[in-house]
Formats: C-alpha cells, sequence, structure tokens
C-alpha cells in the first residue's frame, strides 16, 4: 500500500529551495507541489513518471514538474543523486491567476531537447549541490545566484508548456484528475460518505472510479483513504503534543482498536513507539528510501561535474 501519497516538502525560511544529496533505495509513488531537479552523480536511478519509466544514468538531468506523481527505485548498481526541489512560487509569481508551466527537461528521454547542451543545466545543478554544506552569507548568496541562473535558463533554453485552467470542467489530464480526488479525499476524509460525494464531484461512477484508482495508483479508495489518515496521524504525532487517542480523532479513526490495528499493519509499529523513536525527518527518510552515502564521494563527484 502507498504509505506516502501527498510529500510534504520543509524549506528553509529564508531559501526557496531544498537541496540535498542521497542514495536512493526506492520511494512509493508521491507528488508535491515543488518542481524536482535530479541529477544522477553516480550509478542510476528508475523514476516512474506516469505514464512513462525512465533508467536514468550517472551524468543525466531530469526535471519532475510540479503537481506530477512519480515513484523511484535504485537498479542494481549503487547511486548516488543531487536533488533541487524549487517552490512553486518561484514559477508563480510571473504567471497569471489558474496558469502553470511544465518543463521538458529530461537528458534520458532527449525528445525534446533544450536549445543549449544538458552540460549547462548539470554544471549549474552541481555547482548549486557544491554550497550546500557552507555556513557563511557567501554561500547563501552564491548558491540563490545559482537557484535563478538555473530557473532563469529553464525559461530561456528549455521547452515548456503554458497551461491556462479556465475551470473544472474543461478538458483534463489523468494526473490532474488523480490530484483532484486526492485533494477532495484529503479535505473529506472523515466523512461516512466519501465514496458517493467523490463520485458526485469528480463526475465519475463508483466502478469507474474503482479502475481509474487501480491503474493510476494500485490503490483503492479505502486504501486511500486509509493513507491519508495514517498522514495526518503521522503529522500530529510529529508536530503537536497531543494525546494519542486526540490524535486518532481528529485523524478520522473513531474505533481506537481499529486505529492501533492499522497504524502497527502501516507503520511497523504503534504510535507510542513512534513518537519515542523521534523525528519527521528520521520517518520521511524511511518513507522516501533515502539511504547513507559516502559523502567525500559525492563532493567528488559534484567537483566532477560543476567543472565539465
Amino acid at each position: 500500500m502507498i504509505s506516502y501519497i501527498y510529500e510534504v516538502i520543509e524549506h528553509d525560511k529564508n531559501f526557496p529551495a531544498k537541496v540535498f544529496v542521497t542514495s536512493i533505495g526506492e520511494s512509493n509513488y508521491h507528488w508535491h507541489y515543488d518542481y524536482e531537479i535530479m541529477l544522477v552523480l553516480k550509478g542510476s536511478v528508475c523514476i516512474n513518471i506516469w505514464p512513462e519509466s525512465y533508467i536514468v544514468t550517472e551524468g543525466n538531468i531530469i526535471l519532475v514538474n510540479s503537481k506530477v506523481v512519480h515513484g523511484l527505485q535504485c537498479t542494481s548498481d549503487k547511486n548516488v543523486c543531487l536533488f533541487i526541489q524549487l517552490k512553486q512560487e518561484l514559477f508563480e509569481r510571473w504567471q497569471e491567476k489558474n496558469q502553470k508551466y511544465r518543463f521538458y527537461l529530461n537528458s534520458v528521454s532527449e525528445i525534446t531537447k533544450p536549445k543549449k547542451p544538458y552540460s549547462r543545466f548539470i554544471r549549474t545543478a552541481a555547482r548549486i549541490g557544491l554550497e550546500i554544506d557552507g555556513k557563511s552569507i557567501v554561500n547563501l548568496y552564491q548558491m540563490q545566484a545559482l537557484l535563478y541562473t538555473m530557473i532563469a535558463d529553464l525559461f530561456k533554453y528549455v521547452h515548456y508548456d503554458i497551461r491556462q485552467y479556465v475551470n473544472k470542467f474543461g478538458a483534463e489530464e489523468e494526473s490532474d484528475i488523480l490530484l483532484k480526488i486526492i485533494e477532495f479525499v484529503e479535505q473529506n476524509f472523515y466523512k461516512e460518505n466519501i465514496a458517493e460525494e467523490l463520485c458526485r464531484f469528480i463526475g465519475m461512477g463508483e466502478k469507474t472510479l474503482y479502475r481509474f484508482l487501480k491503474s493510476q495508483t494500485n490503490l483503492t479508495l479505502k486504501d486511500l483513504v486509509t493513507s491519508i489518515k495514517i498522514e495526518k496521524v503521522q503529522y500530529l504525532l510529529s508536530t503537536t503534543d497531543k494525546p494519542i487517542g486526540v490524535v486518532a480523532q481528529e485523524s478520522g479513526f473513531y474505533n481506537e482498536k481499529t486505529f492501533y490495528r492499522i497504524y502497527k499493519k502501516e507503520i511497523g509499529m504503534t504510535p507510542t513507539e513512534y513518537k519515542q523513536k523521534g523525528t519527521r525527518v528520521k520517518e520521511n527518510k524511511e518513507i522516501q528510501g533515502y539511504l547513507d552515502f559516502n559523502r567525500a564521494e559525492a563532493l567528488r563527484l559534484l567537483k566532477k561535474y560543476a567543472d565539465e
């Protein structure tokens, strides 16, 4: 079962991007509002961006657009990857209401090549990665300069679509429909008649909705509701001191025995054990499949790609 449908990306209040290096094991299908750039520094990673899958090998770069459902999986090659997660607001401030940009930056596919070589984007990304451990104000401004250079290059050299959404009755992609379903469930997970209301909201019959969810996520509506409830529990346990019983109630679990049984099944520990274990960051690593890596090697690889 998918354990992390919507990923909350926590940003430093002084910086509009999250930049980190990690090794990927496996992450379930998830989505977030950020635009995400991935540069594979070593090995290879399989990335699933519905409806396509790509094996991204070392030295390749790919951009996942905002609100696009995707998942990652390691291959037989050990990998080290750089991730740059850019706040959606960085792009929204230049666009009209109900308008969204979708960029086509994918050095593996190369169906739509940028106007400049991919090495330009790889070099900038690697230079951004080299600044992440710096503590001085120089590092901060250098990273900001590189970040905005990357965004400017996306607009100047990368092909992109501008999608204008007039109203919810216009033509929609399946990924947009899926996100509407997820957002509706997030807002209404506590309702007993959620299936009926969702079918009416999305304009689908119950059987059609079932087939759609299974084809897109391999989940039933019941699975999806449970997943979102568990995510609500995780958030409250990590960010508040509310008693576990109150957390369960606010997350839509009204039977204590059912709550403990489902939570233990999905998370692998009791709510009390989770709360004692520590931070949300640790849990995010487990959910997203982040693994340990050799930092000295990562630094060497970043320097290599920054100089190419």
